[in-house]
């Protein structure tokens, strides 16, 4: 990935992305001519030497190409530069989770990092199912219909129609999520079956013989249903407390003693509502195999956990540096990452 030289003067980094960005805003080509030197110092208001020594850094790059006597003209518009671009960010509902408005936050953070634009569009309310199409999206179908951005970076698998529909326009897509069927063939993926599978080995090295997964709906648990573990639905906080109460209302014996869940949020709802229906005296608290955030640091009120972490900040640059690898037109082929929790002690 191309870095700024840190030792450059702010000025000449800003003339430098404001001629990057004017190119792209005007769609210049190989071969067009920019302003000249005076008019570039009225619109930038920045001096001749600024202005020179930017000039200067986009010919190296091969951006552009300076004709003596002629004028400055475009050699390379794309040239390794991304100042200037647009990015639609595609979002799942946020539904008061941490982890989602973390994610969302570093991918922003890291664009603009890049001096890129970042259009986010949050799914509509109420939307169920897995893979959605961009219609559930409100504006960023005619955003992408008007080739009003450069690229995608999406938090939810779309469906396949409306990944033909982002292919057919020319616009990179680049996916950031759970994947366990092989939707997507370009993007930085988590494989969750892979996740419940080695938190289900180490509940049994600890001497769990009833495990069960948690998952946000009917639909998730299905798609998981390879790992074989039976399974609970409960979305949130709340959705954590509901499966805390029918786990006590089961006879002891049908209680189960493991539980995995790549959901910090309904981890916290199940402990925290375990704790409050028994206290003062706890008589049923399962072993718990968890995710916990590099970021957020989790804490929960059991010593019967079986930790998982993850690096949201590393996940998110992972993703936007391979769209970012896209747009500049490097020859990469469909790339599918595979991003693994690590185990780690409580």
């Amino acid at each position: 990935m191309t870095r700024y030289k840190q030792f450059l003067p702010r000025k000449v980094e800003f003339a430098r992305d404001a001629l990057v960005t004017l190119i792209h805003d005007r769609n210049l080509q190989s071969g067009d001519r920019l302003p000249t030197y005076t008019a570039l110092r009225n619109e930038l208001g920045l001096g001749s030497q600024t202005i020179a020594g930017a000039v200067g850094l986009l010919c190296e790059a091969g951006v552009l190409e300076v004709r003596d006597k002629v004028g400055i003209f475009v050699k390379n518009p794309a040239g390794g530069l991304l100042a200037g671009r647009t990015i639609a960010v595609a979002v799942r509902e946020l539904e008061g989770s941490a982890y989602a408005a973390t994610l969302a936050a570093f991918i922003q953070r890291f664009l603009n990092e890049q001096n890129c634009r970042c259009l986010t569009f949050y799914r509509r309310a109420g939307a169920r199912g897995e893979r959605p199409g961009i219609e559930e999206f409100p504006g960023l179908g005619q955003t992408l219909s008007e080739h009003r951005c450069d690229g995608v970076l999406t938090l939810c698998p779309f469906s396949d129609t409306s990944l033909n529909q982002i292919t057919r326009l020319g616009i990179p897509c680049c996916f950031i999520g759970d994947d366990d069927q092989h939707f997507i063939h370009f993007g930085v993926v988590i494989e969750v079956r892979r996740f419940l599978n080695e938190a289900a080995e180490l509940l049994k090295n600890e001497g769990c013989s009833k495990i069960v997964q948690l998952a946000i709906s009917q639909q998730q648990l299905a798609l998981r249903s390879g790992c074989g573990l039976p399974g609970l639905v409960g979305m949130s906080y709340s959705g954590g407390a509901a499966i805390a109460k029918e786990l006590l209302e089961l006879p002891a014996s049908q209680r189960p003693d493991g539980v995995i869940s790549d959901d910090d949020t309904v981890v916290s709802g199940l402990l925290a509502e375990l704790i409050r229906r028994q206290y003062p005296k706890i008589t049923y608290m399962p072993r718990i195999a968890t995710i916990i955030h590099r970021e957020l640091g989790e804490k929960y009120p059991s010593d019967r956990m079986i930790l998982f972490e993850q690096s949201i900040g590393e996940y998110a640059s992972m993703a936007v540096s391979l769209l970012l690898e896209q747009l500049r037109g490097e020859d990469i082929e469909k790339k599918r990452i595979v991003y693994r929790f690590k185990p780690v002690k409580n």
